[in-house]
């Protein structure tokens, strides 16, 4: 049994790990011809001093008035994984996602993480508007998950802004892509506890319990 599994995980290694793409776009906000496109850029990803995570960890966003979808998610496992484009120290890692949507209006609703035997989502959906124009591309953050305990527990996003990094990044992969400018989400609250400012107000207490402090 030992070279059994011994064998199935050189022959995993020599096969290298499945990359998956990083976004989901309904095929109606697909851009087309006539449409026009519009771009949202950030990061998703595993917090670094996070002691617990979910192997997925995934924002939504819709249109606003449909139930048309677009996600960007980070997935982290062994065999199958998005790309690895943001390293720090431990195991915090990160997923830059491009996605490409008609114009129009849309809203960031509800997060998703996969702990494997379960999925745990927001209880409602919240709503953080924002305002897509053809031509441009717009940057909302750095999304970094961590869980407060294994399992079938409760996780939240940590946000922050590296616009420079991530930029620079943009640049790297996708030269199309028209130049970032910041996207304000001033209601970014509303997703309490789900999303909180790394450095806002009370991000102290998440942080430790996210870390294993408390």
């Amino acid at each position: 049994m030992i070279r059994v599994f011994a064998l199935l995980t050189l022959l995993l290694g020599l096969a290298g790990c499945h990359s998956m793409s990083p976004i989901h776009i309904d095929e109606e906000l697909t851009p087309n011809a006539g449409s026009g496109v519009a771009y949202v850029v950030g990061v998703v990803g595993i917090w670094p001093k996070a002691v617990n995570t979910a192997q997925e960890q995934m924002l939504m966003i819709r249109q606003r008035g449909s139930d048309n979808f677009a996600t960007a998610r980070l997935h982290n496992e062994f065999y199958a994984r998005t790309p690895r484009d943001v390293r720090e120290t431990g195991h915090g890692i990160g997923t830059l996602f491009v996605m490409p949507l008609k114009p129009g209006r849309y809203e960031l609703y509800n997060l998703r993480f996969d702990h494997g035997s379960s999925v745990s989502w927001s209880r409602e959906d919240f709503t953080i508007p924002f305002q897509l124009e053809a031509g441009k591309a717009y940057y909302i953050g750095d999304f970094r998950a961590g869980c407060v305990t294994p399992g079938q527990s409760t996780c939240l996003f940590l946000h922050s802004d590296h616009l420079e990094r991530d930029s620079a990044l943009v640049r790297a992969k996708y030269p199309q892509v028209p130049g970032l400018q910041r996207l304000d989400l001033p209601n970014l609250y509303s997703a309490t506890p789900f999303i909180r400012e790394e450095d806002g107000a009370s991000s102290s207490v998440y942080k430790s319990m996210l870390s294993g402090k408390l």
